[in-house]
């Protein structure tokens, strides 16, 4: 009797053993998962562990591991995709991205969706837009022009909003030049246009956060930040006449900008403000001035920007284009947990620096990818996993984004992307990054400026008047309406 037990014990052990060892075999490695777009595990598992990650990122908290976010541009991805560039920019359906992003997951290991943001070349066909422009090669390009003279600065400092729609928008876009009704039909073709591509957009990257557990941003949390002395540089006076400005006329460009303020604020309010989200900022003009006119141009309202949108608790993600190294003394100003990605400069500078104050990525660059060996590509993601990552407050990310297919190669890509996922575990998660406490970095000028106001901004209230609800049962439905499609289309005046 003792033996039958004892081997139906062993049977049943035996079983259990055989079956735990075949589910072992049957569990992909982390690299096989990630090889595999971890279509075999939980998704909605690999999405509470990103999130969780990313939230600990955010909030000041050692993760469990670096954070790692790809850099392919959906340029690159349609190309890798096999399909032709120029005519896939026309021809989006979220089907169609889908099925672009899904063969890229063949080289993507990050943590978030990749290729979000793109171009819109119907909406610049509509706008005849001379500010964004298709090449020959297919890609999206912004011309050096201006488009606001020297001698408009009174002008564009009594209202920027509305001498830019007035006056710099119908130079912008040749469609708008030709009568109030040709401007109105191009702008709502443009505007329809724009939201079709951002809704096909937003299926697919839903779609493949779902599939694959990515980590997103909380819907409404994300926001662009304008920063005066690029916004007036880009868009209106360009890269050639902006030095001409600063030296015979710097009081009035420092006026221009300190009136934009109001209306940097006001576009960068989102309707959801979360530890998760934040407003971008991508800079171009800082690395071309001296320590001197930086001071004195860039950085005041720059600044200012950063911490009026700390004010209201939403955090700042800045690409630092070039080399800021030299501005790590004003960089150190900026509010605690601001997100900087740097595409040059020391990184161990700004480690020492910045790294318990500054949420850092960036530095590796993209075009050893393309030029390197695999050895070289792995001792790279090495050299910047010791210096940076130590600590928290640090996500792998690289300098830009590949946007041709001869921009990197593939293998190098993912081996880096994969050395960093395996090396970039931390022994101690869950420890706090510093001690000091976030209001305190907090810098107040949101008093300094007024409520942003133009004549074409028009309140539900100001309209109820001209158009009053025939019934007060309705007026809360004419209000949510009416600001719900103002929201869309107010902004949407100075493309």
């Amino acid at each position: 009797m003792f033996r039958i037990r004892l081997d139906q014990n062993l049977l049943v052990l035996y079983t259990f053993l055989k079956r735990w060892f075949a589910a072992l075999e049957s569990v992909p490695s982390a690299l096989e998962k990630r090889k595999w777009g971890e279509d075999v595990v939980d998704a909605k598992q690999m999405k509470e562990f990103r999130t969780k990650m990313y939230t600990d990122l955010y909030t000041g908290v050692v993760p469990e591991r670096v954070p790692v976010q790809d850099g392919l541009a959906i340029e690159f991805l349609i190309q890798y995709a096999g399909k032709d560039l120029m005519t896939t920019q026309f021809s989006y359906t979220s089907d169609l991205l889908v099925e672009i992003f899904e063969k890229g997951r063949e080289v993507c290991r990050g943590d978030m969706p990749v290729g979000a943001f793109a171009r819109n070349p119907i909406a610049a066909m509509f706008q005849q837009s001379l500010t964004m422009e298709m090449s020959k090669t297919g890609f999206m390009q912004h011309p050096e022009r201006s488009f606001m003279h020297e001698d408009e600065y009174d002008d564009f400092i009594k209202n920027p909003h509305e001498f830019i729609v007035e006056v710099c928008v119908p130079r912008m876009n040749k469609g708008y030049q030709k009568g109030e009704v040709f401007r109105a039909l191009n702008f709502a073709k443009a505007l329809l246009a724009s939201m079709d591509q951002n809704r096909h957009f937003a299926v697919a990257e839903a779609t493949m956060a779902e599939r694959y557990g990515l980590f997103t941003r909380p819907a409404g949390s994300v926001g662009m930040q304008i920063v005066p002395f690029d916004f007036i540089a880009d868009f209106y006076r360009g890269f050639s006449k902006i030095p001409i400005d600063m030296r015979r006329q710097p009081d009035k460009l420092i006026a221009a900008m300190e009136a934009l303020m109001p209306l940097a604020i006001a576009m960068a309010k989102t309707p959801v403000v979360s530890p998760l989200g934040c407003n971008m900022i991508m800079t171009h003009m800082a690395a071309f001035l001296n320590t001197k006119d930086f001071e004195k141009f860039y950085w005041p309202t720059f600044n200012q920007v950063c911490h009026i949108a700390a004010e209201r608790g939403q955090a700042m993600q800045i690409f630092l284009e070039g080399d800021w190294t030299r501005f790590l003394d004003y960089l150190v100003e900026l509010p605690q947990g601001t997100r900087l990605y740097m595409e040059y400069g020391d990184p161990q500078q700004f480690k020492d620096k910045l790294g318990k104050k500054m949420v850092l990525g960036g530095f590796y660059p993209l075009t050893l990818l393309g030029s390197g060996t695999k050895e070289q590509c792995i001792d790279k993601a090495k050299e910047l996993l010791d210096i940076l990552a130590p600590g928290g407050n640090y996500y792998f990310c690289f300098d830009k984004s590949a946007l041709n297919l001869t921009d990197i190669n593939p293998e190098n890509y993912v081996a880096v992307m994969e050395y960093v996922l395996e090396n970039g575990k931390y022994d101690n998660p869950g420890e706090i990054v510093t001690t000091a406490k976030k209001e305190d970095s907090i810098q107040k000028y949101s008093h300094l400026y007024p409520e942003f106001k133009s004549k074409y901004i028009v309140s539900f209230d100001e309209f109820k008047q001209e158009y009053p609800p025939v019934d007060e049962r309705i007026e809360p439905l004419m209000r949510a309406a009416y600001e719900r499609y103002s929201a869309i289309v107010d902004m949407s005046m100075t493309m």
